[in-house]
């Protein structure tokens, strides 16, 4: 067996990279709607950048037929990464199904050769070149298009930053395997670049990453880690390559267990780092929480005590309790409002429904009514109703929920707007579902915004408490149902509740 030559070094270390970041992007899938896109990208990547090594180093056909269709399959994944980046998944939902249409068929025709034979020059060979050319310009032309513009749209300097990183990322992920793609079609002037492309892709990408946050509190140690064991297992597929010549077997099962015990080494170091963040982010969560309340308990417990402390000087005085009425009111209302206070935290750690059969037509317009009064001079709030049923709902968590949205689109509109209270027919695990929906013709969130808005006390506002969203999630959630955010810059927010009609087992 030959010497490994710098390219299917390069090769092989982006394949390490790509593999890291699938494990830490897999890790968090749960926690960033960019991980799950994330990893399935760079698992792609990974096979990609393995089987062409793979089929160099021993001459076996059938590795060009697997790594023509994992490279046929990574364009999709790309342009699903970009457009669940920009918060473009259901606008640009045509182009994202034609894209694993149109590359799925090329990857399984990539694998037509194991069944039949006159196929078997198709693979890696100049149509399925041209095949692969036909699909990227025209989807990428336009990802290309949604990023310039989105670029632009942004107004945070931390948003316009994500977005060059990404835009970057794009064209060299997707530029550099063009010109190896170009060569093989005919073009002989054309460099082949591919293997440095996908080495420089992969750092950008983790460095995307790292910068959106999908890893959260990621330190320079994790970091370090995660590289080591990049470069081991770059190292560790040389010397499987080395050691195992042109034997088919010995090369499958050493890759396997090279990728498993990465894998495995990647999860170990990630979970020890987690379980330390983690009781630190929740013993943080309850320091906040605690601030917080105390800050809403402050003022009603100094309205109380200054009225209190004036009736006490009126009694000394001999004065009479009765010329007071207003003191003894305000103390009620105070204690009246602490009592709010406290149900309300009360319920944002148990969000529990006492169901009842509830008409949700008449639920939305009474809400649409009594926010319509409280509104400020300007905003248009009304009911739309599309469609409503009688669902087994909590009343009154339900009410505040929609309450809390209706005030969140209230402040976000600032100003002349219009805010709707909506209801209709939705779908939920496969059942008929009820929508419940408040919209705005706000300002709208970024991508980056919108990603946040459901963490508690994640808030854009001065004085926010950053417990709305984070409230109706768990309401959502308590009755089975899920919550929807759908915004974008200049389009306005539309947060729906989609919860199941009748009550679940």
């Amino acid at each position: 067996m030959g010497v490994v030559s710098l390219e299917q070094i390069l090769s092989l270390a982006a394949g390490g990279a790509f593999l890291g970041l699938a494990a830490l992007a897999a890790a968090r899938g749960k926690r960033s709607t960019l991980a799950l896109p994330t990893a399935l990208l760079c698992v792609a990547m990974f096979a990609y950048s393995s089987l062409e090594t793979l089929g160099e180093l021993t001459d076996e056909a059938f590795w060009e037929w697997l790594e023509s269709s994992a490279a046929a399959m990574a364009a999709p994944l790309l342009l699903h990464l970009t457009l669940t980046f920009l918060g473009a998944r259901r606008s640009e939902r045509a182009w994202l199904v034609g894209a694993y249409l149109y590359f799925g068929g090329v990857a399984a025709s990539c694998l037509l050769p194991f069944v039949l034979p006159g196929w078997r020059a198709y693979p890696g060979g100049d149509r399925w070149a041209l095949a692969m050319l036909a699909g990227v310009a025209p989807v990428f032309g336009r990802a290309s298009v949604l990023l310039v513009r989105h670029y632009r749209r942004s107004a945070s300097p931390e948003e316009r930053a994500r977005t060059q990183v990404f835009i970057g990322t794009v064209v060299i992920g997707v530029g550099a395997p063009a010109t190896d793609l170009m060569a093989i079609a005919g073009a002989t002037a054309a460099p082949r670049l591919a293997a440095p492309g996908l080495l420089l892709s992969a750092i950008l990408l983790t460095a995307l990453t790292l910068r959106s946050r999908i890893v959260r509190g990621t330190v320079p140690l994790l970091v370090v880690s995660l590289v080591l064991i990049g470069v081991v297992g770059v190292l560790a597929q040389i010397l499987v390559f080395h050691f195992a010549g042109t034997r088919t077997a010995l090369l499958v099962l050493g890759t396997l267990t090279v990728t498993l015990v990465l894998l495995g080494a990647a999860r170990a170091v990630w979970s020890a780092y987690t379980e330390v963040r983690e009781r630190t982010a929740h013993l943080a969560t309850l320091g906040r929480l605690s601030a917080q309340m105390a800050h809403d308990i402050r003022n009603p417990l100094a309205a109380i005590r200054g009225a209190a402390q004036y009736l006490e000087e009126e009694r000394q005085r001999g004065g009479a309790l009765e010329d007071q009425a207003e003191f003894l009111s305000l103390i009620l209302e105070q204690t009246e409002r602490l009592d709010r206070v406290v149900q309300e935290y009360r319920r944002l750690g148990r969000a529990e429904p006492e169901r009842a059969p509830v008409d949700a037509a008449a639920l939305v317009r009474s809400v649409a009514d009594s926010c319509a009064l409280a509104a400020p001079a300007g905003v248009v709030v009304e009911a739309r109703v599309e469609a409503a049923h009688t669902a087994a709902l909590d009343r009154e968590l339900i009410t505040t929920a929609l309450e809390n949205l209706v005030r969140n689109a209230v402040e976000a509109v600032e100003g002349d707007g219009h805010v709707t209270v909506g209801a209709g027919d939705d779908e939920l695990r496969g059942q008929p579902a009820l929508r419940l929906e408040v919209a705005d013709d706000g300002p709208g969130m970024d991508a980056r915004t919108r990603e946040q808005a459901e963490q508690a006390f994640f808030t854009t506002k001065a004085q926010g408490s950053g417990l709305g969203l984070a409230f109706v999630r768990r309401v959502a959630e308590a009755h089975g149902g899920l919550l929807r955010i759908d915004s974008a810059l200049g389009r306005g927010t539309t947060v729906r509740l989609v919860l199941p009609i009748a009550a679940e087992d």
